[in-house]
């Protein structure tokens, strides 16, 4: 920068810093002093002048440094030359960026010719203006107020306007109009405080464009301090602001291409940090660039070699070489990748070591490869090395160059013996030899060889050998060496004897299996291709009504309506395919059901086939009674109103449809009385209140709106696709005013009222429990208002919804903090009286709140998406903790819905296993109707996926569900649980009592097992157990404990 300002400078100049060193020489100042800047540089006047002339020097600069007033003198002095020169110096405390807080900087002019001659004084000062108006730079001079009053020549050439339309404030004119506001509030900003002003802007210039230019001015005060002028220099910095932006733009273009290239990209410091990743990086690795930056990419490399990476860039920064390395990396996926990573250094013009720039290239591909030779190397060599043949390799002249353990061990040669010298012919016996030296000259031809020969051992036995020879050809794909196999096939004989003896046995077989065949239950028919019947089994005649005479006749002959029935096409499917078939069809010709497996044979067709009629009958009566359970499960029994389930699944529904614009209004009510007419009149007037009530709602809403009882008195309304809110306020108002008319209850005439809450979605929420939350919290609003009132929900009333925010931000970090525990229930086999397994309860220990029960956090955890982590986390401790439990005892972990959308949950299960040890076959997963109610593919593959990993599957709070029943057709359950709803009024409630036994007629029937939870009561025990329930669970055993108890509770159940 002072190049830029000074370089051209006739005149010598000179600047000092607080140490009055020299900074800065022009060339006309080293001319002056005889001496080169380098020489001049750092060092003071006393190395430069005579000490007293260098005393008188130093003491004018520390005055101007200390009081900041420029200084101005003449002193003759002698030029290397040898001449005499008067010269006049200005010197002037000035700051610059980046050097320091102050400096001298001193001009020196050569006046000898004026002081000669006063009468060129005038002369003398034209050519000092002269000068300054040759100055690349813009002098210029403005007074106190920052008006300009002078301004040197060269404004006009810059800007092609005449220097004293400048004066004033007119320089404004040529600023450009986007900087001008901000250059204005600078220079007022110096003129009224007195500092520096130092500034850049574009200004107009003459041939029309815009320039950048930095305008820099300093104040000169009186005696007293006062400013009485301003003294600025302004120069033309266009070149090197364009080139600020070609550099800026250089970058862009470097950043661009960086992380648009499928690698990784860095570059890193003198001193190995790095300075810069490519958006590479983040994609591979899913670690920031901030992240990264410094050594932080370190926590992305794997443990095991961070060691020897880290070595090989310090020997390459020691010796300013390539470096060049490999190491795994962590993919966001969390697998490790094979990487090398290279790295060029980058140098400056002198040679110093700048850094190193480099790329990360994937080598996977390329490891998996190398694995996946060694391994096929590793393979080949243990058949070779395992093999009981003995193989031989051979050079083209039949000299040995390798036996493998098998054939030293034939021929009796020491493990580390030579086998060279030992041909093969010499093994072989007389009459064999021509055999080998036949098989040796059609290798040599290329051909396979292949010959029986019998052999001496090193035991001194004759064995008979299989002998192949081939070639393996060489470069030039000829023959280049022979190998050889030597099987022993002394026991051929053995073999052929046991073959006749085992072909005796299979004919002994056969008899044996026409004899099952003949008493087995099924029906058995075989065809040949051309529809004869060949054979019929004792069961097949009696169901058929066929004797002998049948052997022989064409199928289609017996039943001639069938020929182009279903168990023709499926019959004709399997000879075309060649693949068993297997179906269940009614036979008119029998008036019955038949299951049948045909399994295509070379002669015809074999068919396996039963009566299922009876079978079907008693499906038919169970699926009837499936539908009665399943409609009790879900309906109120005493109004015939939908119960909670089912408005639950009405409005799950409703809610798919509030996002294409169909509002859903939910309306709770709470009758105002009722306990008084119910206390007053007896139960059943309340009872028939309650079905008139009934009545009266469902006259009041449209077919399409849901009317639902949930409780004692609290009934729920839900009205989808209303038009707008006033059309469910106006709903509110028709129930109000339809209760609050008397009912007539068997001459006994009442007045109730009722209190509504509406919440409409997606306002209120757009999920069910969301919904019902805020119908409620404007219920409570609206019963605090008086009878006969509705009030709807707006934001603000559930205050209680900060806590569900609080309650999940607090879950984020659970896992971290271990503020999980598992707690363990037992489940007792009622057969054995024994624990078979123990459910895994979860519970959160939250901080200073105490215990969280379940039920509060699960729902948020799902909401949130939390419930992938904590539920692997569930799944891990629980598997962890069974292993101590011993062999006999499964553990029941509860999955998700939401667990059933991560594509990875098989995986998750199975590495729980392994890492675990826990038999597949003693873990047990619990689902819930949500999963089944998703009729996709992927649900029914994974659990299918789960099945085959071994582990068990049951469906949990079995009969709460849409249609429970039906799930067992579409997945074989291993186990179904009862959910304890049906069981906390046993043994009294009837409705209970017929869905328990439904349900366990149901187990027996499907051969499944079955469950049921919420035992507590002897008396519910002795029911479920004469029901024919094989487990329980429930308090009457135990309550839930922690992990680190159940191996105490499991012996104290033993002993009871």
């Amino acid at each position: 920068m002072l190049g830029a300002v000074f370089s051209g400078l006739a005149h010598p100049v000179i600047i000092k810093d607080a140490q009055l060193r020299f900074v800065y020489v022009n060339a006309a100042a080293c001319a002056l002093l005889g001496r080169t800047a380098r020489d001049l540089l750092g060092r003071t006047d006393e190395a430069v002048v005579p000490a007293a002339q260098a005393q008188r020097i130093m003491a004018v600069d520390r005055e101007i440094l200390a009081s900041g007033e420029p200084h101005m003198y003449e002193e003759s002095i002698t030029t290397p030359e040898g001449g005499c020169r008067q010269l006049l110096t200005h010197k002037y405390r000035i700051a610059l960026p980046g050097v320091g807080p102050k400096l001298v900087i001193a001009v020196t002019i050569d006046v000898t010719e004026l002081r000669q001659a006063e009468r060129r004084q005038r002369r003398s000062e034209e050519h000092y203006r002269a000068l300054v108006d040759l100055l690349p730079q813009v002098v210029w001079v403005a007074d106190a107020s920052g008006a300009v009053i002078e301004i040197g020549p060269t404004w006009g050439r810059l800007s092609g306007r005449a220097p004293e339309a400048a004066y004033g404030s007119g320089w404004e004119a040529a600023v450009h109009p986007e900087d001008l506001p901000r250059v204005r509030q600078q220079w007022h900003t110096s003129v009224a405080s007195g500092a520096p002003l130092d500034v850049q802007c574009r200004v107009l210039a003459a041939d029309g464009s815009f320039r950048w230019v930095r305008n820099r001015a300093a104040a000169r005060r009186d005696e007293q301090g006062r400013i009485v002028s301003w003294h600025g220099l302004l120069e033309d910095v266009h070149e090197s602001k364009s080139a600020e932006e070609a550099l800026r733009e250089s970058e862009g273009r470097f950043r661009l291409i960086a992380d648009n290239v499928p690698v990784i990209i860095w570059l890193a410091d003198a001193q190995g940090a790095t300075t810069y990743l490519n958006r590479s990086w983040q994609e591979t690795t899913g670690q920031t660039a901030q992240q990264a930056l410094g050594r932080g990419w370190l926590e992305a490399v794997h443990r095991e070699d961070r060691a020897a990476l880290l070595a090989s860039i310090a020997q390459a920064s020691a010796a300013r070489e390539r470096m060049q390395a490999e190491y795994r990396l962590r993919r966001v996926d969390g697998s490790w990748a094979w990487v090398i990573d290279i790295g060029q250094p980058r140098v400056n013009a002198e040679g110093d070591l700048l850094g190193y720039a480099g790329c990360v290239l994937d080598l996977s591909e390329r490891k998996a490869a190398e694995l996946a030779l060694e391994q096929s190397e590793a393979l080949v060599r243990s058949i070779v090395e395992s093999t009981p043949d003995c193989i031989q390799l051979l050079d083209a002249d039949g000299e040995p160059l390798f036996v493998n353990p098998a054939g030293r061990k034939l021929f009796g040669l020491p493990e580390a013996a030579d086998v060279r010298g030992y041909r093969w012919g010499k093994t072989l016996g007389a009459g064999d030899f021509a055999k080998g030296e036949q098989a040796l000259e059609q290798v040599r031809a290329g051909q396979v060889a292949r010959f029986e020969a019998w052999v001496t051992t090193c035991e001194r036995q004759s064995v008979c050998m299989d002998i192949i020879a081939a070639p393996v050809l060489g470069s030039d794909g000829k023959p280049a060496r022979m190998l050889t196999i030597w099987r022993d096939i002394s026991g051929a004989k053995a073999a052929r004897d046991a073959s006749e003896a085992a072909w005796r046995a299979a004919e002994s077989a056969a008899a044996k299996l026409a004899l099952v065949l003949e008493n087995t239950l099924d029906c058995v028919v075989v065809i040949d291709r051309e529809w004869h019947l060949t054979y019929l089994n004792a069961n097949a005649r009696r169901l058929l009504s066929l004797g002998d005479e049948a052997i022989g006749q064409s199928l289609w002959t017996l039943y001639p309506h069938e020929r182009n029935g279903v168990f023709a096409e499926c019959y004709r499917r399997a000879f075309a395919t060649n693949q068993p078939v297997t179906f269940e069809e009614y036979l008119p010709a029998l008036g019955r059901w038949l299951e049948v497996h045909a399994s295509p044979t070379d002669e015809g067709l074999s068919i396996f086939f039963r009566d299922t009629s009876e079978r079907r009958r008693a499906e038919h009566e169970r699926f009837q009674a499936q539908a009665q359970v399943f409609h009790m499960s879900r309906h109120d029994a005493l109004t015939n109103l939908p119960n909670r389930l089912l408005l639950r699944e009405r409005l799950e529904r409703h809610l798919s449809e509030v996002h294409v614009g169909a509002p859903l209004a939910v309306l709770t009510l709470d009758l105002v009385a009722f306990k008084q007419v119910n206390d007053t009149y007896g139960h059943p007037v309340g009872d028939m209140l309650l079905r008139q009530m009934a009545d009266r709602l469902n006259a009041c809403v449209r077919d399409e709106d849901t009317v639902a009882r949930v409780g004692g008195d609290e009934f729920v309304v839900v009205a989808p696709r209303v038009r707008c809110e006033a059309d469910a306020e106006l709903l509110a108002t028709r129930i109000i005013e339809a209760l609050q008319r008397p009912f007539d209850l068997e001459a006994v005439s009442v007045d109730i009222g009722a209190s509504v809450g509406i919440a409409f979605a997606p306002d209120a929420g757009t999920s069910v429990d969301a919904l019902l939350r805020a119908s409620d919290v404007a219920l409570y609003r609206a019963k605090a208002e008086g009878r006969g009132t509705f009030r709807r929900y707006v934001p603000g009333m559930d205050a209680h919804l900060l806590t569900r925010q609080a309650m999940k931000a607090a879950l984020k970090g659970a896992i971290a903090r271990n503020e999980f525990e598992l707690f363990f229930q037992p489940l007792v086999d009622l057969l054995s009286q024994k624990v078979s397994t123990c459910e895994a309860l979860l519970r959160w220990r939250r901080g200073d709140a105490g215990m969280v029960s379940p039920a509060e956090f699960i729902p948020v955890a799902e909401e949130c998406g939390l419930i992938h982590s904590i539920g692997e986390w569930v799944l891990r401790r629980a598997c962890h903790e069974a292993v101590s439990w011993g062999e006999g005892i499964a553990v029941a972990v509860n999955l998700s819905p939401f667990q059933f959308k991560d594509v990875n949950l098989v995986s998750m299960v199975a590495e729980a296993l392994t890492r675990s040890g826990l038999a597949a076959a003693r873990l047990q997963l619990e689902i819930t109707e949500s999963v089944m109610l998703d009729e996709s593919d992927a649900n029914l593959r994974t659990l299918q996926a789960l099945r085959r990993l071994g582990v068990k599957i049951v469906m949990d709070d079995f009969g709460t569900g849409y249609s429970s029943f039906g799930y067992l057709r579409r997945f074989p359950f291993d186990k179904i649980k009862v959910d304890q709803a049906f069981v906390g009024d046993l043994p009294d409630g009837r409705e209970s009592l017929a869905v328990v036994r439904a349900v366990a007629g149901i187990g027996r029937s499907l051969g499944i097992t079955t469950a049921v939870e919420g035992v507590e009561t002897q008396a519910q025990l002795d029911v479920v157990s004469a029901e024919g329930f094989d487990e329980v669970q429930g308090y009457l055993f135990s309550s839930p404990v922690p992990a680190a108890e159940v191996g105490a509770l499991l012996r104290r159940l033993v002993h009871q």
